[in-house]
């Protein structure tokens, strides 16, 4: 009969990714929180067996009953898919996760307190080594393990109890605990290194000057994509090579093209061959160890060629517009300036914006990123 009814009345299941046929009903009369089916099936089933049914995940969670035909057991929607992290190894695991469970013993339902869940996982290698106060995230709130009960054959059942976040470490926007402490996290920042406005002859090619930097460390060959808002004014090749079409102006967007979030944009204006097209570079080291001093030296160009009439004012300021500024100008002539980084623990890690203004036309300017490190 059990042949009969799984042709007639069953339906594809896998269970642990085995296709084969189920019979599958709702476990109770009324609706509740929690989606319990019963499933009857002419294979062996066994306690934490993983069952795909209708596009949903199912753990066995109850004892099986056999006979010579068939087993029958409960299983349970897993609702929730865990990141758990063993010293850099991350595996996401499915886990039925319950504020309030059932009693079979009494039938009642158990509230359990504030802040506590309880998580049924299959015991397999991974779950194994789950160890007390292993840490986890569900739906962006942190969790840790306090009890870990493996009487039942099959399965694991875990209390957990709310934990507080780790900025420092846990990757708060993909659920995993502890992310940071065994991988490197990456800041990434790209910078035009003309200033916000500089020209371009009609008729003329030059090269942009591009810096990306990853945790303040300069890239090397980046991967930049360019954008021009105008190519009829002006044009850009993916080398970042940018020709005067057209008198006017148009913006530069150079964008890292894996990470097309981080961009820098600049505005080209085109002119007449002669005019005064002039540009700044700034010499120094891009590093700066916390409580030192280094000095920096402005480079002015007119339509390429180094001129020395002409001088800049500086300013300085945090990459990320915090304050205060971790670091300070403790000297400055026209062309140079010397910057003292901070010597807070607060400066470790950041990052300092030296900027250069020329003195006769503000639209010209340029910037350099100095990052701050531990001085040991």
């Amino acid at each position: 009969m059990i042949d009969f009814f799984l042709r007639e009345k069953g339906e594809l299941v896998h269970i642990n990714g085995v296709r084969q046929l189920g019979l599958i009903r709702d476990a109770t009369d009324t609706i509740r929180m929690t989606d319990e089916k019963i499933i009857r099936a002419a294979t062996p089933l066994q306690t934490g067996d993983i069952v795909d049914y209708r596009y949903e995940r199912y753990l066995v969670i109850s004892q099986v009953d056999r006979n010579e035909q068939s087993c029958r057991g409960r299983m349970k929607k897993c609702n929730q898919r865990l990141a758990l992290n063993w010293n850099g190894q991350i595996k996401w695991i499915d886990a039925v996760v319950e504020a309030r469970t059932f009693s079979t013993e009494t039938g009642k339902v158990i509230s359990m307190p504030e802040g506590h869940i309880l998580v049924t996982v299959q015991d397999n290698a991974d779950t194994k080594g789950i160890t007390l106060s292993q840490r986890f995230y569900m739906t962006h709130q942190p969790f840790k393990v306090t009890g870990i009960d493996r009487t039942m054959n099959g399965i694991i059942q875990l209390s957990c109890t709310l934990d507080s976040i780790n900025t420092a470490y846990d990757d708060l926007e993909n659920n995993i605990a502890d992310r940071w402490k065994y991988e490197i996290a990456h800041t990434y920042a790209l910078h035009i290194n003309h200033g916000t406005i500089t020209y371009v002859r009609l008729n003329e090619i030059i090269p942009l000057n591009v810096t990306a930097t990853d945790n303040g460390n300069e890239m090397v060959n980046p991967a930049i994509t360019f954008i021009s808002s105008d190519p009829n004014v002006v044009s850009v090749d993916q080398q970042g090579q940018i020709m005067g079409i057209a008198l006017g102006q148009a913006s530069i967007t150079a964008k890292l093209t894996y990470h097309p979030t981080v961009r820098s944009t600049i505005e080209l204006r085109v002119v007449e061959t002669g005019t005064h097209i002039y540009s700044i570079a700034i010499i120094g080291n891009p590093i700066l160890k916390t409580g030192q001093s280094a000095s920096y030296f402005s480079h002015i160009y007119d339509n390429g060629v180094e001129v020395f009439d002409q001088s800049v004012e500086w300013s300085l300021w945090n990459q990320d517009d915090s304050i205060p500024i971790m670091g300070s100008i403790t000297a400055s002539t026209g062309n140079s300036v010397t910057i003292k980084a901070g010597s807070s623990s607060g400066a470790i890690n950041k990052a300092l914006v030296l900027t250069a203004i020329l003195v006769s036309d503000h639209s010209i300017t340029t910037e350099k990123t100095i990052s701050l490190k531990n001085l040991f």
